[in-house]
């Protein structure tokens, strides 16, 4: 959509997956819930900024997720709000520099790449 054009839209997707254990990473999505995060203690995603990856272990967030605890649906929430965030500004940015077809491709490409992060 946004190579066509539309660069603001409102969806709930972002917190309705991140209720569900299904986060966004620029490597590809993480189903939180599944048993492989279990002892994971690395950050959902290393090169994210936000409050979430910067503080949690994939393993907390697959326990709270496990437990039904509200506290990983707001750091899941709080996860993918900034991804889509970050995806936008940059999205912008690339567009503003003539080079929206280059970061399309490189989104793409990123997200394809097996073994990036833990197969789910």
């Amino acid at each position: 959509a946004v190579g066509q054009g539309i660069d603001m839209f409102d969806c709930v997707m972002p917190t309705r997956n991140a209720r569900n254990g299904h986060l966004f990473t620029r490597y590809g999505d993480v189903r939180i819930k599944n048993a492989i995060h279990r002892l994971d203690t690395r950050p959902l995603d290393p090169q994210c900024t936000c409050y979430t990856c910067r503080n949690f272990s994939r393993a907390y967030l697959h326990h709270l997720h496990r437990l039904g605890e509200i506290l990983g649906a707001r750091l899941n929430t709080i996860h993918n709000l900034h991804y889509y965030q970050e995806l936008m500004r940059d999205i912008r940015a690339a567009i503003e520099a003539g080079r929206y077809a280059e970061f399309a491709a490189a989104f793409h490409a990123a997200r394809a790449t097996p073994g990036a992060l833990p197969a789910d």
